[in-house]
């Protein structure tokens, strides 16, 4: 029984690498199987930003999206008389699935608060997916769509109540 068990300890697969873990928690990667996210991991590119490092500027033409890893962002947008702080982003969450979909500005400033690493999908490496492995590409692109609906209804809810309780 013992031999067996060592056996079968043999034919499990390794662990997932950590930073593909994270990902996987991710809600545009989360109905990505292993294979899947082993395959996309070619598509990830680490970047490391120090505090007080802009990600991007709220303006210029975004390119991709971003997932945190480790470290602290904040996002903020240019307001009247100052800025106006709309969050921070930490590890397992993301930020800049617009650009997925298309070069358009970006709407709020991204900066690290802390040291950070995050792993960066720009938008030609969707559309090489899409391309090379069309299910998975497919399961992305969705993954993006549903992450932009969600945040439109908080935004849209959070005015509704902002209006009702005026």
């Amino acid at each position: 029984m013992l031999a067996f068990m060592n056996l079968l300890k043999f034919f499990r697969p390794p662990p997932l690498d950590p930073m593909l873990q994270v990902v996987s928690g991710v809600p545009v990667f989360r109905e990505c199987t292993r294979a899947e996210l082993e395959a996309l991991r070619l598509h990830l590119h680490e970047r490391h930003f120090l505090e007080g490092e802009i990600v991007f500027d709220e303006g210029e033409e975004g390119e991709g999206m971003y997932v945190v890893i480790t470290g602290k962002l904040r996002a903020v947008r240019k307001g009247m008389l100052k800025r106006k702080t709309l969050g921070d982003i930490g590890p397992g969450e993301s930020f800049g699935e617009m650009a997925m979909l298309g070069a358009s500005p970006r709407v709020a400033t991204v900066m690290a608060t802390e040291p950070t690493t995050v792993l960066a999908m720009f938008r030609p490496e969707l559309l090489r997916l899409v391309e090379g492995r069309p299910r998975l590409g497919y399961k992305i692109a969705m993954g993006v769509a549903r992450v932009l609906e969600a945040r439109m209804r908080q935004t849209a809810d959070g005015h509704l109540e902002k209006s009702l309780t005026a």
